[in-house]
């Protein structure tokens, strides 16, 4: 069976996959998100080269052993396939249904998302993520992401934390367990990482997929900090606090990002 023919079978049943939890904030976990051997195909075909990654992207403190890939011509077939038909008029005229949202748009280039690894010892502390892009004038509105590890074990960590907006509780984990997918509300207090480091042996990586999703704006909001991440302290945890590392931010401001804000 062709890519093609997986697609527009799985698109035919997103009605049902696709079911959103509206509090604390609109949400989405999906089990057997594309049909299996689609699946087992992109993550057995899921690559980031030393010399295409995107440098930079982590900063020992906030996130670390990060890998990621963000222009679609250097990825594989089947992952530009897939990625071409989710960012498709079909799949997000889903999205705009089931999460309520008008004049929902994709963005080609991949910002800030596509191929995302990372490797033992690798985290991603507790965040809300950008949600502007200025110079585009498009506002972020949902992620959606997809997980490609077959075999993994809970016991090496890397499931994917939804925090409330006031980081009192956890209310959601889904395991990287492949073909599981996310798709949440993006803004400033959509708050989500895996902050632990990993405990998967030194020849495995979490691998996923990030594609997220915008509306045009015209007049932007001015947020509470002026920074494309905005990491959140977990209670009970002793952790470092954002200011911490402010020039490692001033710096992948300077060298990788627009200006937001």
């Amino acid at each position: 069976m062709s890519c093609v023919q997986y697609h527009d079978s799985f698109f035919l049943n997103l009605d049902k996959k696709i079911e959103v939890n509206q509090k604390p904030y609109p949400h989405a976990s999906i089990k057997n998100f594309l049909p299996t051997e689609f699946c087992s195909k992109i993550s057995k075909d899921f690559k980031i080269p030393e010399k295409d990654s995107n440098a930079g992207i982590e900063d020992k403190v906030f996130q670390k052993t990060k890998k990621g890939l963000s222009k679609i011509d250097l990825m594989p077939a089947s992952i530009k396939d897939l990625i071409e038909r989710l960012n498709s008029p079909r799949f997000i005229s889903i999205l705009e249904k089931k999460f309520e949202i008008k004049n929902l748009v994709a963005d080609p280039s991949l910002f800030g998302g596509g191929l995302h690894e990372s490797f033992r010892g690798g985290f991603l502390k507790i965040h809300s993520d950008f949600v502007f892009i200025k110079k585009r004038k498009l506002k972020r509105m949902l992620n959606l992401l997809i997980y490609l590890n077959e075999d993994w074990q809970d016991s090496w960590g890397g499931s994917i934390e939804l925090w409330k907006e006031d980081m009192s509780e956890m209310f959601l984990k889904v395991s990287p367990n492949i073909n599981n997918a996310l798709i949440f509300r993006t803004d400033l207090e959509s708050n989500h990482g895996f902050p632990d480091p990993l405990n998967c042996p030194d020849n495995k990586s979490r691998k996923s997929i990030a594609l997220y999703y915008y509306t045009p704006y015209e007049k932007m909001i001015k947020p509470k900090k002026k920074f494309y991440a905005i990491w959140k302290k977990r209670p009970g945890v002793e952790e470092k606090k954002f200011g911490d590392n402010l020039s490692f931010f001033k710096k992948l401001k300077n060298k990788f990002f627009f200006r937001l804000f």
